[in-house]
């Protein structure tokens, strides 16, 4: 089950390079940040970011309650696995969200 689970969690950060380009541009630019829920968070108040993070963050939960079913887990639980390898995985300089839920530059 635990291979199935990195598998997915795998597969959900591969499948957010769709968005590579403008998700990578607006993480180096300190847009957006990986928070420690597992979705992305607004760190400047900019409209395109807002936009980008919703649809990727819509995304993320449908992935996450797949993997949750499929892997009889709640949705949070899986967020919370895929929070800790996307902060761990977060290029130098990108935002992240640390655990008094302040944003920091990794």
């Amino acid at each position: 089950m635990k291979l199935a689970i990195i598998a997915l969690l795998t597969g959900l950060l591969i499948s957010v390079n769709a968005y590579a380009l403008t998700l990578q541009q607006a993480k180096s630019q300190g847009l957006v940040g990986e928070q420690t829920n597992g979705y992305l968070g607004l760190v400047v108040n900019n409209t395109e970011a807002k936009q980008l993070m919703t649809e990727v963050n819509a995304k993320r939960k449908q992935h996450y309650q797949k993997i949750a079913k499929k892997n009889k887990l709640s949705t949070s639980d899986v967020a919370n696995r895929a929070a800790k390898k996307a902060i761990a995985a977060a290029d130098k300089n990108h935002f992240i969200q640390n655990s008094a839920g302040k944003w920091q530059q990794k």
